[in-house]
């Protein structure tokens, strides 16, 4: 079962998620001068918004949903690693963020806060959990594509975060290399996701929170170029990989639709 202390958190996460996402995505242009730090142009704050949204998704499957903590065990790594890398880069490009903006100090101590406080809830739904379950083989397709998937995501993301100056011609829109970090630590989640899916994911219904976080997110990205028309330009590759993400979280989420209404 959920623990009402991890509860209590997921819905933090959830207005923090809704606030952010629903306001970078729909107004991004006004990121360039009420955010923690300057995002310019605005695909760069949309960008950001659609990981938001995704995860507004995740938290909001989990608040009205999911009773088992199985449901969603493989989601808090993947958070774990967001807060951790977008911490250390504010703490690299320190020098970038308004301090004395009061939602700057926000930024800092969620991101600050997150890595300590997710071992701690994790730590307390494990205390007497039930035995794992075996794998169902018909998650093998899944959880193999899953793992391949996930690698070349969490390769891509190290990267484009340890190397961002190199890497940033190849973007299909402008990155500042504390933006492509940003970048980066949004695809390191989603890496991070689908590779704990194929080492965790044991039952279909276990699958359908990921999947469609995952779906969610390659929607509002494939989105950017028609909103953003004047920011975007080239990345043929982008689009590519976009496309083949989006279709393995369909696959996900067909997987798991069924028992996930039932047994969520």
């Amino acid at each position: 079962m959920v623990q009402p202390l991890t509860r209590y958190g997921v819905w933090i996460l959830f207005v923090l998620a809704a606030a952010n996402g629903l306001w970078l995505y729909l107004l991004p242009g006004q990121a360039d001068t009420d955010y923690a730090w300057s995002i310019k142009p605005a695909v760069n704050a949309a960008f950001i918004g659609a990981g938001f949204l995704a995860g507004t998704l995740a938290t909001g499957l989990v608040l009205w949903k999911a009773q088992r903590w199985r449901t969603f065990s493989t989601l808090p790594i993947a958070l774990w690693v967001l807060a951790f890398t977008l911490l250390l880069a504010t703490i690299i490009h320190r020098d970038r963020f308004k301090w004395d903006y009061p939602p700057t100090w926000v930024w800092t101590a969620v991101y600050a806060g997150v890595p300590i406080a997710i071992p701690f809830l994790v730590r307390g739904q494990r205390y007497g959990k039930e035995p794992t379950p075996a794998a169902d083989p018909k998650l093998n397709v899944l959880r193999a594509v899953s793992a391949v998937f996930g690698t070349v995501l969490l390769i891509g993301a190290a990267a484009l975060y340890l190397f961002p100056a190199d890497l940033l011609e190849y973007w299909p829109w402008d990155l500042t290399p504390l933006l492509a970090r940003a970048v980066a630590a949004w695809y390191a989640l989603f890496g991070t996701l689908l590779v704990s899916s194929a080492y965790g994911l044991r039952r279909p219904h276990e699958a359908f929170v990921g999947y469609a976080t995952l779906t969610c997110w390659c929607v509002l990205l494939l989105l950017l170029p028609v909103l953003h028309p004047d920011d975007v330009s080239g990345g043929a590759a982008w689009y590519v990989g976009m496309i083949a993400l989006l279709a393995l979280g369909i696959y996900g989420v067909l997987r798991g639709a069924g028992g996930f209404a039932a047994r969520a």
